[in-house]
């Protein structure tokens, strides 16, 4: 019971220092203040994910972390169709990825708002939404091709289990 207290007191005060620290951040530093808020509170999360192996942690963690990627990528003069669509998607993404590596399964939910956002926001700017259908279609066959093979090797946590040997 005290290793508990502990590690949710560790957990805690780590989480404060972060935050403190992108709050003095964003006072001291114009630009990307909030995007460091942004950053340090899904980073928080994501520590908690990670001490304490829950799923609902990961889920505003990369959320946020994500929104964070969007908003930087919007303040800086690499801009491709709608950035704050793609770094939300890109965090949808990695809540799939990131549980994945983790815990050796995951949930395919997150697949679908992440890969939507992504597409749609690349979409906004069309000519290089063209681009990358043009230039980048064999990276859709690879990217379904990965996705079959982690599904069929069992790897993505969401295919069906072997049926047992009759007796």
């Amino acid at each position: 019971m005290q290793s508990e207290e502990r590690r949710g007191g560790i957990v805690a005060g780590a989480i404060l220092i972060l935050v403190g620290v992108a709050a003095l951040a964003q006072q001291l530093i114009g630009g990307f203040g909030d995007s460091l808020i942004l950053f340090a509170i899904g980073g928080a999360f994501l520590a908690g994910y990670f001490t304490r192996r829950t799923y609902g942690l990961l889920i505003p963690g990369c959320i946020l972390l994500g929104i964070a990627l969007g908003s930087v990528g919007e303040e800086t003069v690499f801009t491709v169709g709608d950035f704050g669509a793609i770094g939300l998607g890109m965090g949808f993404l990695a809540i799939y990825l990131i549980d994945l590596a983790y815990s050796g399964q995951t949930h395919w939910w997150p697949l679908i708002p992440g890969g939507v956002l992504v597409v749609g926001g690349i979409a906004q700017d069309s000519e290089a939404f063209q681009t990358l259908l043009r230039v980048g279609w064999p990276l859709i066959l690879v990217l379904v091709g990965l996705i079959i093979l982690a599904g069929a090797t069992g790897l993505a946590g969401w295919s069906e289990p072997d049926e047992p040997e009759p007796s």
